[in-house]
């Protein structure tokens, strides 16, 4: 897998991010403001891998109509798309931070760093070694 398709993964979650942290936030009053920040962040994540993407006139992957994050109708449920989220973006940017070098790579680790510590503010352990499986 070449970097820029790990860019457009990691974009691809951004965007999925994006989508899913107003769900959990309208329908669980208790979640709202965590989820509000963590919208805040994914959308600026999300903004910053897009112009990267363009800076270098890659054509950014689109974001869904929706996405298939299981269902909503719990806190535990959204507790556990939220988590699911994070862990997906710290195994991406692992990924990319393994596989490129200089600035990329520190980029890459700047992102595996907030979604350590998203997934800790969602709910989940702390975890030696996170995007790993």
């Amino acid at each position: 897998m070449t970097a820029t398709e790990t860019l457009q993964d990691w974009l691809a979650l951004e965007h999925e991010a994006v989508w899913l942290y107003p769900v959990i936030g309208a329908r669980f009053d208790a979640l709202a403001g965590r989820a509000r920040a963590s919208h805040g962040k994914h959308r600026d994540a999300r903004d910053r891998l897009l112009s990267r993407l363009h800076e270098t006139d890659i054509e950014p992957v689109p974001t869904a109509l929706a996405y298939d994050v299981g269902p909503l109708r719990t806190k535990a449920q959204a507790l556990a798309a939220a988590l699911q989220v994070e862990r997906d973006i710290a195994a991406v940017c692992l990924t990319l931070a393994g596989d490129t070098t200089g600035e990329l790579r520190t980029y890459a680790t700047a992102g595996l760093r907030r979604a350590a510590l998203a997934e800790i503010t969602w709910g989940g352990p702390p975890d030696a070694f996170p995007g790993l499986p």
